[in-house]
């Protein structure tokens, strides 16, 4: 029963994307992706064979100086089957201090679909052109137990013309805890596609690695990639 619920709603999810760029292509053709005072909010979701990605970033300054500012993530795995005990949830909210031109110290809070609220400080690497995107934040964790994390996000995007581009994303994240010294939680995800205007779409990979023994999950789909 489930795998044929399962191909029923890969159908209707094949049939929704298509229309979504169908759509995309329409309105970006012959256009240039309109200038935005307002920060930029890039927003994705990735329908894959075992389950949806989606994946919210916020970077928001504070004051007009741009010396405070709030960094927000938010991201979601959701099996087809929705079973509660397997979604996972995070939503990390952290306060940074531009300290040094791309370097940033950073303090907040995350709730995660496991843990809890899990408090954190650490520092952010961040430099953007539009060719290229850097991140890089290592940070502590403080609770419950203290866990060193690093992420990683690396977006290369070079343009063909004035509205049409390639896209390419590499992320990453190394979760270890130092209580026990046991890997936690890793990833490595992959996206490759074409940018119309704001918006890119392609094929992405999820790679999943969980626990001390890394135990490893995959998921193969395309992804839709929009910045607001």
């Amino acid at each position: 029963m489930i795998p044929i619920v399962r191909k029923h709603y890969l159908l209707w999810v094949l049939r929704c994307i298509s229309s979504v760029l169908i759509l995309v292509v329409y309105e970006a053709k012959g256009q240039e992706a309109p200038e935005t005072k307002n920060p930029p909010i890039p927003m994705e979701i990735m329908f894959g064979n075992e389950e949806i990605y989606y994946l919210t970033i916020l970077n928001l300054p504070i004051d007009k100086k741009g010396k405070f500012g709030y960094f927000g993530v938010a991201s979601a795995l959701v099996p087809y089957e929705n079973e509660r005990s397997n979604n996972e949830l995070v939503m990390s909210n952290s306060l940074t201090y531009n300290f040094s031109q791309k370097w940033f110290a950073t303090a907040g809070l995350q709730f995660h679909y496991s843990k809890g609220a899990v408090p954190f400080t650490g520092l952010q690497f961040f430099s953007a052109s539009p060719k290229w995107l850097f991140l890089f934040s290592p940070n502590l964790q403080w609770a419950p137990s203290i866990n060193f994390e690093t992420v990683g996000i690396v977006e290369y995007k070079p343009r063909l013309s004035n509205n049409l581009g390639i896209y390419s994303r590499f992320q990453g994240i190394y979760n270890q805890n130092l209580d026990d010294g046991a890997h936690e939680r890793s990833l490595l995800y992959v996206r490759g596609g074409v940018s119309l205007g704001r918006t890119s779409f392609g094929l992405g990979v999820n790679i999943d690695f969980y626990g001390s023994e890394r135990a490893q999950e995959e998921n193969y789909g395309v992804f839709i990639f929009h910045v607001f």
